[in-house]
């Protein structure tokens, strides 16, 4: 049986001892026809099938809302050897990170006033879980599992975690005036070259972009013709470029692009460490409702072998994942508007993200 074999079992295993776990008391009792037809809803769980592409899902679906408060000292999925030259499982590899998602001290959710005497939790929200298993034939008509992932309608909340390698989908959002770019420039250069006098021109003017999964020191998004996995930064992908809301400034400022595979634009660097992000925000900060400010399409699974996934948030696509593990925070579209599962400020890109407190006392348990 192979790692990720075990892996997959040991995932349904959990959820098992999970449901299992759960208690309930309530009387029963018939209803009678009155009654039944002033009763509207839904079950709690259902489940849902689906087959694409010579694989057949079913995916359990949990309805309602969950709130969590969760810290785990290390967090390590797809934790396997992926070298040599021939395995196609390496091709993308763009580190020598042990496994696909490698986090330490991961945490959902945070604690205000954590050393106080009137210390709050603030959950990490999740609505509407699911767990979904992928089966496909083997060629000798036997139907195995072929992956498992778990995800979430929406979900909002502090992420928290030093982050050694991410292998999926990371999109989010860059943002902050011209002027914080310039300060961090002159404190990095002497002398005020073309960049600097470029981005004095800017001013205020807001500078904006997505940023993704990049390999470190080119700012590449694949490599070897395959998506990178094992990723240990994030930024501006190389051929991509921040642009301004002055649509004259955009035009003027042609070397806010990252060019020449070095992640840089403008001498600023455009590639940033996972690490350098102690947390991040998942979904909208300023709007507290779930149903409209909560991230979609999250969700984190691992497969023995290439697996296309629904994307729940866009029911039409396929998310084509790499055998491994694989983490899913895509950007999506809500009518003709990129909504992005998170958004960074553009100094806490040059300068890192703090970690919040995630228990009652301290930064982390």
């Amino acid at each position: 049986m192979s790692l990720v074999s075990k892996r997959i079992r040991f995932a349904l295993r959990l959820l098992a001892a999970g449901l299992l776990s759960a208690s309930a008391s309530a009387e029963l009792r018939p209803l009678d026809d009155g009654e039944l037809s002033a009763v509207a809803g839904q079950g709690l769980i259902n489940l849902d099938a689906l087959t694409y592409g010579g694989y057949e899902y079913t995916r359990l679906n949990i309805g309602g809302d969950m709130k969590l408060l969760t810290n785990i000292d290390k967090l390590r999925l797809g934790n396997f050897a992926r070298t040599g030259s021939s395995n196609p499982s390496n091709l993308g590899t763009v580190s020598n990170q042990s496994a696909d998602i490698a986090i330490d001290n991961f945490a959902l959710g945070r604690v205000d006033n954590a050393g106080g005497a009137n210390a709050q939790i603030v959950p990490f929200e999740i609505r509407d879980p699911y767990i979904e298993l992928a089966f496909k034939n083997n060629g000798n008509g036997v139907r195995e599992i072929a992956g498992v992932r778990l995800g979430f309608g929406r979900a909002r909340g502090d992420l928290s975690g030093d982050i050694h390698s991410l292998t999926g989908t990371m999109e989010g959002y860059i943002n902050g005036p011209a002027s914080i770019a310039l300060e961090y420039y002159k404190q990095t250069h002497s002398g005020c070259d073309f960049n600097c006098i470029a981005l004095s021109i800017a001013g205020d003017a807001e500078l904006y972009s997505k940023v993704q999964l990049v390999k470190e020191g080119s700012g590449d998004v694949t490599q070897n013709g395959v998506p990178i996995n094992r990723a240990t930064q994030i930024g501006v992908a190389n051929g991509d470029r921040f642009h301004t809301t002055d649509a004259f400034l955009d035009g003027l400022l042609p070397l806010l692009a990252t060019q020449g595979g070095d992640c840089k634009a403008s001498g600023l660097p455009a590639c940033f460490p996972l690490l350098n992000y102690k947390s991040i925000f998942v979904g909208d900060r300023l709007n507290s409702n779930l149903a409209t400010g909560g991230a979609q399409g999250i969700f984190f699974s691992v497969q023995g072998q290439n697996v296309p996934w629904q994307d729940l948030a866009d029911k039409s696509k396929f998310i084509q994942t790499q055998a491994g593990a694989f983490a899913n925070f895509a950007k999506y579209t809500d009518g003709n508007k990129d909504i992005y599962p998170f958004a960074v400020a553009l100094y806490d890109a040059l300068r890192g993200t703090a970690r919040v407190d995630t228990c009652i006392g301290g930064k982390g348990c």
